[in-house]
This record gives structure tokens, sequence and C-alpha cells, in this order.
């Protein structure tokens, strides 16, 4: 599931967000104070440093800078950045009032770019802030535009429940989550918007969406397609924004609103408390017969079928790993569910498409974990959803094992779901196995140490590793390439400024160069250091593997394959590639 993190600074004024009837002044209607949730804001200039320096040093925040489309934001620029305290306070204030389940801290990194307006990312307890470095943004907007990116980070589809159908349940999701979204998105000198909206100013609005959702002499696939709209932000109208706010608001528990959508619709028709917007006759004829309410009696076949899909991708995503999918789930679906099977260690069938050689394993973010996939640069396999950032993929030789990296250390994961093993716990950031896969190189983090397991020998000051041979591991001081035996101590090196992601195939070694050397990848000759210099690179390579004649590697812009004949090809993007 792709979701949507990447927001604009969106902004519903005064007049739109409450309607001129419905505006009192705040000598009228003074805004009551209400304490921000005990949330604790890290603001700050976003760290210096290259993409794959920051990979390494901050996974969180580089997965922030892939979802940002590979920005690399400047953290010097003429304009003046948010006042932080005002900053803090509004980010607390919208955050408290879109989730009662915050995190104990977050980080929000700003920096500058050529761009119109703030925009911003979020991955786990990260926000990358990108503020247009043409003029100021107020500490308002750009709480608003990270709070809205946080939130859309924690967007997932909300489980089926018995007896609601798909429609209904895709209707109380889509407010649910637009209400929160405008929640996010309001100032917060505005908030509770209870306070300033009478019930009755926003119930027609939300009467014309039921109205719309719900008519069954409309197709299916149309309906769906403008509720998947209207929760990108700013793409609804203000007056629907607000009344959705309203309701969500109202109910008072934001976090259960989204995850069990269907207990915002039946508290609204019950008027909890009385202090709901009027329920319209249609919701509560929608309640009653929930199952098929809103669908046509004979619906097209590609309404059937559409209609079917999103059942399955549902399960999918949301039902326990542990339960079956619907017969006849659709190819999409059933990977989804057998990449978060093998999370849990069920029993799963092999991925057919995993031919060594023929392809790389790919880890980038997707919303709100990770994804592993096999990529042959014409097509893409799901292996695994990951709850935590990944780095370093591999598989081990047999080809039935997914090792990798995250912030608890390295694991193990059957890819027939025979299990998942911590294999070592600690802080650690790459990873190589040898080719017999008795021996794995980890390197572990701040240190640099390169630590050979379970040999239990180590190397300091490495900033890349490959296995040559069996018997030979290759390793990089970014000045220097030696050539390292798992069981014994001497070790030979040769010259190589500035090296560091390294790969190894058919005896020969490519290397990733860096700063202060101009970027390229290079091949190097062993044992004679001979160096050849396959392609120049506008920016660093954080990662290079090779697959078959090619040669994959990972910029802050994408992954690319470049070919035995020298053309380049972009594929796709990510934090971390994996050989096989």
């Amino acid at each position: 599931m792709n979701a949507v993190c990447q927001v604009p600074a969106w902004i519903l004024t005064l007049t739109t967000l409450v309607g001129p009837a419905a505006v009192a002044s705040p000598s009228q209607a003074p805004l009551r104070e209400k304490p921000p949730h005990a949330l604790k804001i890290h603001f700050a200039l976003v760290p210096s440093g290259d993409f794959p320096t920051v990979r390494f040093s901050d996974p969180e925040l580089a997965a922030c800078m892939v979802l940002a489309g590979g920005t690399l934001p400047k953290n010097e620029s003429a304009v003046q950045p948010p006042q932080g305290t005002a900053f803090t306070l509004a980010l607390q204030r919208l955050l408290s009032a879109v989730s009662s389940e915050l995190p104990e801290s977050l980080r929000v990194f700003y920096g500058f770019s050529p761009q119109p307006t703030a925009t911003a990312t979020a991955f786990a307890h990260t926000v990358l802030l990108l503020l247009p470095e043409s003029a100021p943004t107020s500490a308002v907007d750009a709480a608003r535009t990270a709070a809205t990116a946080w939130l859309l980070a924690q967007k997932s589809p909300a489980g089926p429940q018995p007896g609601v159908g798909e429609l209904l349940l895709r209707v109380a999701e889509s407010l649910a989550w637009l209400g929160s979204l405008a929640l996010a998105s309001t100032p917060p000198e505005l908030l509770p918007i209870g306070e300033w909206v009478e019930p009755k100013a926003v119930a027609p609005a939300l009467e014309a969406f039921l109205r719309q959702s719900l008519d069954s002499r409309e197709p299916y696939r149309i309906r769906r397609a403008r509720l998947r709209e209207i929760t990108l932000p700013g793409r609804a109208s203000p007056e629907l924004a607000q009344a959705a706010a309203f309701l969500v608001e109202s109910f008072g528990q934001p976090d259960q609103a989204r995850r069990e959508p269907m207990t915002l619709l039946q508290a609204w028709a019950e008027n909890q408390g009385k202090r709901f917007p009027p329920p319209p006759r249609l919701l509560r004829a929608a309640l009653a017969e929930p199952a098929r309410f809103g669908l046509a009696k004979k619906p097209e076949d590609e309404d059937s079928t559409v209609l079917a899909s999103d059942e399955a991708l549902r399960a999918a995503w949301a039902l326990p790993p542990s339960q079956e999918l619907p017969p006849g789930a659709p190819t999409e679906a059933v990977r989804i569910w057998q990449a978060r099977r093998r999370s849990q260690g069920l029993p799963t069938p092999a991925p057919a498409g995993v031919v060594r050689g023929q392809g790389f394993l790919l880890a980038k973010p997707e919303l709100p974990g990770f994804a592993v996939v096999w990529e042959t640069g014409e097509r893409e396999e799901l292996l695994l959803f990951w709850p935590r950032w990944v780095l370093a993929p591999q598989l081990d030789p047999s080809g039935e094992d997914l090792l990798l990296v995250d912030s608890q250390g390295i694991w193990r994961v059957s890819l027939t779901g025979e299990g998942v093993e911590q294999v070592q716990a600690g802080d650690l950031r790459a990873l190589a196995v040898s080719p017999s896969g008795k021996t794995l190189a980890a390197l572990a983090w701040p240190s640099r140490e390169l630590r050979l397991l379970p040999a239990g020998r180590a190397l300091p000051g490495v900033f890349g590793f490959c296995w040559l041979y069996e018997e030979l591991l290759v390793a990089s001081d970014g000045q220097e390439v030696h050539m390292v035996s798992p069981e014994q101590q001497e070790s030979r090196a040769i010259p190589l400024a500035c090296s560091g992601a390294l790969a190894c195939a058919g005896g020969k070694l490519v290397a990733a160069v860096g700063h202060p050397c101009p970027p390229a990848l290079v091949r190097a000759e062993l044992p004679t250091g001979e160096m050849l210099t396959l392609m120049k690179l506008p920016q660093p390579a954080a990662d290079v593997v090779p697959m078959g004649e090619s040669l994959v590697f990972l910029t802050a812009d994408g992954v690319f394959v470049l070919s035995k004949d020298g053309n380049v090809k972009r594929v796709d993007r990510g934090l971390a590639l994996g050989g096989s």
C-alpha cells in the first residue's frame, strides 16, 4: 500500500473553514485553553551530510528523504525558519486534536528547498519539513504541514467488519480520515472547532456527501475513486472538510474513528450526547442494511470485480495474518497477505519469481513500515512487510531465507514462513553473507567496526565491504581496500581513495566513490589495484550490487541499473539494496 506522505501546506481560511454565518468574534466566544498532549518535540535543522552518511547516521530521517522523492534539503538559507517554541506548541495542539495515542517524542527536522510552499514527509517518530527558500513560513503553517504528514504516515486500512459491506465501510473510513486531516490542518487557535461551529451548520454538507456516495445509480468504481480523492489533503471542499472535522471532534476518539469507522457512523446516527450534527434519514437507512446499501441490484461486471478486489485487499492489509483470505482473492491481495505472514513466521508458499543472479533485493518505506521486494528491473515481487526501517537485505545462499538489518539487529526470515529469528542484537547498519552462508559480516554503529560472526574477529573503521570468495572479505576504510581472511589476522591493502559501498562478483570489485572525491562507480583490478571509472555520478551511491552482467546502484535520486553496454535506467526508489 502506498500511502501518500508528501503533503502541501494547504490552508483553510477562517471564513471557508467555519462559514461566515457561524463565525463568532473572539470577544463573543473566547477559545478554551486546552493543555496539549505531553509530547516532547525536538525541532532542529536537518544535519549536514550526503545521503549515504544520513542513511547510516539516521535511517528514519533517510526514509523521510526517500518519501520526499530523494530531496536533500539545504541547511542554510537567507530565510528565517519558524520560531521554535511557537512551532512546538502549535504542533502539540494539532496532534493532540487527532490522536490520544501519540509517541512519547517526535523529531522534526527542517531544511530549505526551492519550492513555493512547505511540504513534509514522516516515518515512524521522525518528520522532515521542507521549507521554501524564497519566503518565510509561519510557525502555525509549518506545524499544520508537519501534523498532516505525521498523520498520513499512520494511515492504514480499517479492518473488515462482519455484516458491513465494503461501500459503507469505505464511506465511514473516508469521513474519519477526512475529518482527522482537516483537524490536523486547522489553525490551532480555532480548536476546538465545536466552539465556533453549530452542529446544524455542517449537517447539509454531510448529508450531501452521503447522498452522493451511497447513490446506487452511479457505478461503485466511480464513487470509490471520489472517496479516495477526498482523503488527499486539500482535495475535499472546505465545507465538507469542516463538516467531517466537526464530526470526528464530536466523536471524541479520532484514533478509534480511523480504526473502527463504523463506530463513528453509529454514534452519529444515535446522536450520542446530543453533540453531533442532526443525523440524516439516509444514514439510519444505510445502518439498517449495512451489507448492500448503496449498491446496484444488478451491478456491471467491472463493478463487481472492483468491489471484490477491494474487499480482498482490505482483508489482506488489515486482518490478522493468521486468518485466511477470501476465496478467489486477486494476486495483489495474496502477495500482501503472504508478505505480512512472513514477518510473523507463518507458513507461506515460497516466492516463485526469485531467481538468483537475475534480480536484486530492495528495501523501501511502505507506510507505516518497510517493504522488501525482489526487483529485476522490469518487474518486482513483494517478499516481506516489516514494521521498522530495513537496511542490507540479503538472500542466504540457499535462497530460502532473507536476512536484514533493522533498529534492533540482524534478523533471519524464512521465505516459506518457517519462522523469524533474531540472529544478532545491536546497533548495526550493514550486512554481507559469505558464499556458503557460514559467516556474516556486520557493520556496528557508530563505531564502524566490522564484526565477523561467528568467528568473532573485528575490523575498525570500515565504510564498505563484500565477500570476494568464501575465505576472502574485501573491506574499505575510505582510503584503502583491505583483503581479509576471516580466520587469519594478516590482510593485504590496495589504495582506493574516497571509497564507500563495495560490490563483489566473479572475482571482481566495484566501489562507489564519494566525498571529497567526485562521485563515481569504479572497478578495481585485484590484486594490482588498477582503477577503471565505469560511470561518473551526480551524487554518491549509497549501495551497489551486481545483477548478472549489470550493476545496480542507489542514490538519493533512486535506484538505477547500469547495463553492460553503458545504458542507465531508473527503476525505483528505496533505502537499501541487497544482492542474491
